[in-house]
């Protein structure tokens, strides 16, 4: 009994060692003693997970020991076109195909053995290619004024019939396979259904605000969180950049909610926290938009330095950390960190919070700085401009020499600024407003509010021109 169990045992190993965990035949025709690469989406990338070169007919085998993490993977060739298949829990299954310039050709010719799911995706893109083509002609003829009324309005009534069409097939997959990946990533792809404009919901009524709050609110309502197969797709990716690009308002408070939103929806599935978490820190933190370091700050403070980012080491928590510190003082709408030991040329303390102004720019700046000696001439004339509306400056020299000081301020007519400058570092300016080039300008309210930071001089005049009518 026992030299029968060693024998199976034995038996199964050679199995697995010969076929692998996956084992996926390609033939593409027309293409000989070639090399050919299997990858696998993963956000708005591709990674090659294995590569074969194909013998003289076209043919060869991608075989592992490992069983693949299921998902969308791509077949690329040397010319680097590619086609789309489904990797599910059944990795062992035959491809083929001829070479073409057009993803859809080899898309039509494809054939498959032993994958229903690859059978039924091949089925799906052939579909698409045939309805979406329909539905563009139909859409050009609809609005073609040099057309006859009565050919557009059969146009539109005909593309009316074909986008139902679409609908009703994906409607279909999603009904016959809810655990399918196919029926996953049609699904997570379909829009929340808004209430319709004038109707009411709940007892109230739905106008444009209510609709957009309500589509902005729902729009991840047909992703399945813990589903961790989209990772690894187009689709989750996808649908990331377009809610935060074209839904969300890029207000940082209206971030930062959206933001808590989805990451609480995405806690029970630890890989689409991640995911999420990644890519929403890593989209504003190197944003251009102004104010969005406060979606940084909040991001890193109750996600990163709290612990809930578990697989972020202790150097990059740890610089994370000193990053931050030294951004939360000077966000937009904090208010601004105190400048009281800052002193003027002839040694006298005049704070930033002596001023009185409605609008104040604070510049922190050098002589030897190439931008500065530019761009402080023009605040000067800028200063001059508005300066009777209620607009002063507060410049503080980053540097130590007096001699060198006095004499550019003098050269670039600054003699009318507030002048400072901060030689013992009691102010530790550097750390609070974050200040490591020059010119750095920040725009203040008359009660000391940040309004604006590291904006350009005509930003600043077109603020002004604004706010000091």
């Amino acid at each position: 009994m026992r030299s029968k169990l060693r024998l199976l045992i034995i038996s199964i190993l050679c199995f697995t060692t010969l076929y692998g965990q996956y084992n996926i035949s390609v033939t593409i025709n027309g293409l000989q003693d070639k090399e050919i690469f299997l990858a696998y989406y993963f956000g708005d990338k591709n990674y090659v997970v294995d590569t074969l070169r194909l013998d003289k007919k076209g043919r060869g085998i991608f075989t592992g020991s490992n069983h693949l993490d299921e998902g969308i993977y791509l077949i690329v060739l040397p010319s680097r076109n590619y086609f789309d298949i489904i990797i599910d829990e059944d990795q062992h299954f035959a491809l083929e195909t001829d070479t073409s310039s057009d993803i859809r050709t080899m898309v039509r010719k494809l054939k498959i053995e032993g994958s229903e799911a690859n059978s039924e995706f091949r089925e799906y893109q052939v579909f698409m290619f045939d309805k979406t083509k329909e539905a563009h002609l139909l859409k050009v003829t609809s609005g073609d004024k040099t057309v006859s009324e009565k050919r557009r309005k059969k146009a539109k009534s005909d593309l009316e019939k074909v986008n139902k069409e679409i609908l009703d097939k994906q409607n279909e997959i999603i009904s016959l396979g809810s655990n399918k990946l196919l029926s996953q990533m049609i699904k997570a792809f379909g829009d929340p259904e808004v209430p319709a404009y004038g109707t009411t919901f709940n007892g109230r009524q739905v106008d444009s605000l209510f609709q957009y709050n309500y589509y902005k609110d729902n729009y991840f309502e047909n992703v399945d969180f813990s589903d961790k197969r989209l990772l690894k797709t187009p689709v989750y990716h996808t649908r990331l950049v377009r809610f935060f690009d074209q839904v969300v308002s890029p207000n940082p408070d209206s971030v930062i909610s959206a933001s808590k939103r989805l990451l609480n929806m995405t806690e029970g599935c630890a890989e689409m926290f991640q995911y999420t978490l990644q890519f929403v820190f890593n989209k504003f933190s190197q944003s251009k938009i102004m104010g969005h370091d406060k979606v940084t700050v909040y991001l890193a403070d109750n996600y990163y330095l709290n612990g809930k980012a578990t697989w972020a080491d202790e150097e990059y928590i740890s610089k994370l950390k000193d990053r931050v510190d030294k951004m939360r003082p000077n966000v937009i709408g904090a208010d601004a960190p105190r400048l009281d030991k800052a002193q003027t040329p002839d040694g006298m303390f005049y704070p930033l919070h002596l001023l009185n102004s409605k609008i104040i720019a604070l510049v922190f700046w050098e002589p030897e700085c190439g931008h500065c000696k530019k761009e402080i001439p023009q605040m000067v004339e800028i200063f001059n401009k508005y300066h009777q509306k209620g607009f002063h400056v507060y410049a503080f020299y980053t540097q130590s020499n007096l001699t060198e000081w006095k004499t550019s301020i003098s050269k670039l007519g600054m003699e009318n600024f507030v002048n400072v400058y901060d030689p013992f570092n009691f102010t530790s300016f550097r750390d609070t407003y974050d200040v490591y080039s020059t010119p750095t300008l920040y725009l203040l309210d008359e009660d000391f509010k940040i309004l604006a930071k590291r904006i350009s001089l005509e930003s600043l005049e077109e603020f002004l021109e604004d706010r000091l009518k």
